[in-house]
């Protein structure tokens, strides 16, 4: 019984729902987006609606995915220079100011920028562990 209700969920619907696709689309084409509402607005469904189906099929709010790409975002400029003016990511990635950038950092990699920036490795998103 497990395997076939396993099955099935492997062998589901791979269709998008157009209004994810619209968002994907949306949201790879700028660094950051202001809100949710500005997609929203264009794909016919309420924020509570588009939220939940967005969810459903990428397995992240599209605010926390949103978050993370900015992040992501940062990280390869960072890769990109050895000498970062952490005010200046911050404006050109879309944090509100540096402050944010330091939270949003640490909340997602556990390290402040300068730590991750000294312990930076060749491979972006990897840090050695020192015990």
């Amino acid at each position: 019984m497990l395997e076939s209700w396993l099955l099935q969920q492997a062998c589901g619907d791979l269709t998008q729902h157009p209004a994810v696709t619209h968002a994907l689309t949306e949201f790879g084409g700028v660094p950051h987006i202001q809100s949710v509402s500005e997609v929203t607005d264009h794909v016919g469904l309420s924020s509570r609606r588009f939220i939940e189906v967005f969810d459903d099929e990428i397995g992240l709010t599209p605010k926390l995915y949103c978050r993370i790409r900015r992040f992501q975002h940062a990280i390869r400029l960072v890769h990109e220079s050895d000498d970062v003016d952490w005010a200046d990511l911050a404006a050109r990635v879309g944090y509100y100011d540096q402050s944010h950038l330091i939270g949003e950092f640490q909340e997602f990699s556990g390290l402040n920028p300068s730590a991750y920036l000294k312990d930076r490795g060749i491979h972006m998103n990897h840090v050695l562990f020192r015990a």
